[in-house]
């Protein structure tokens, strides 16, 4: 059942549904508006480790940014950000909630969650937004703008294990800014099946190790981090170069002579590794 303007009230006045800071002339027919928090945390590509391992903690992979009192901040056409309410939610077991968009803000392509509309019953803390623009104009968002909307749904019985509790696994409760995914506590937890031919759990990191020497190396060099100015220096298509640091493909022989030559790092000297193993030098066959 979702609950109503009166009912939002009542549950309110009980401190049973918290907001906080209140604002009475918020709440709508059936659900009360939401604003945007002055924080917001950005997704840095550029920077290592250049690929999403849920399995590892990814705080490293975004930057959180404040937006200063009376400015902005431009979310660009197909960006995606997180971001926070100003208000702190907490809900009683026998209550959820829905975050949703505004019709407004949908209208020019800002949508405010990717997934993460549910709000679980026990839930307290200030909710992430997953932000992106799906238009084709940069979207100037403000701090305390309205943002979004969150409508609340009464349980037919209460929760037996509200979010928090113990062994649940809760990985967000009390947040108090925009959150990066911990979704890696999920490999720390006994899985339901046993499926030993998928590890989870230390993975072979397989050619991994000559993609790791190259995104430190082209970090601190004259491309700045740049892997389609380093694929054009070595004049191999930029997708091929992609594969080394994405997937962990190993270059090919006259690549890697090719990678030397530029960054002289002993891993792709292939004179010295034939002559380490016994070899004559050869030219690799495959491209």
């Amino acid at each position: 059942m979702v609950l109503s303007d009166r009912s939002i009230k009542t549950e309110l006045d009980k401190g049973r549904i918290v907001i906080s800071p209140r604002d009475d002339s918020c709440i709508q027919p059936a659900s009360v508006d939401i604003h945007l928090d002055k924080k917001v945390r950005i997704f840095r590509p550029w920077k290592p480790p250049y690929y999403i391992d849920l399995s590892q903690p990814l705080d490293g992979l975004t930057d959180l940014e404040v937006i200063e009192d009376g400015n902005y901040f431009a979310l660009g056409p197909g960006q995606f950000v997180l971001g926070s309410t100003v208000e702190n939610i907490e809900l009683p077991n026998d209550i959820m909630a829905r975050l949703e968009g505004k019709s407004s803000l949908g209208r020019i392509g800002l949508l405010i969650h990717a997934t993460a509309g549910y709000v679980d019953p026990g839930w307290r803390g200030h909710l992430t937004l997953e932000l992106s623009n799906v238009s084709a104009m940069p979207i100037l968002l403000y701090p305390g703008m309205k943002i979004s909307q969150i409508s609340f749904h009464r349980l037919e019985t209460p929760a037996e294990r509200p979010y928090g509790s113990p062994g649940l696994g809760s990985k967000y409760q009390g947040q108090s800014e925009p959150t990066p995914t911990r979704f890696y506590h999920e490999f720390r937890q006994t899985p339901l099946m046993s499926m030993p031919s998928i590890p989870v759990v230390n993975k072979p990191k397989q050619a991994r190790a000559d993609g790791n020497t190259l995104k430190e190396w082209i970090e601190q060099s004259e491309y700045d981090g740049s892997i389609k100015r380093f694929a054009g220096a070595l004049a191999v298509p930029f997708k091929t170069v992609q594969d080394w640091f994405y997937r962990g493909t190993m270059p090919s022989r006259p690549n890697r002579a090719k990678i030397f030559a530029i960054t002289r790092l002993s891993k792709f000297d292939v004179g010295h590794m034939a002559a380490k193993q016994g070899l004559p030098p050869k030219e690799d066959l495959n491209p």
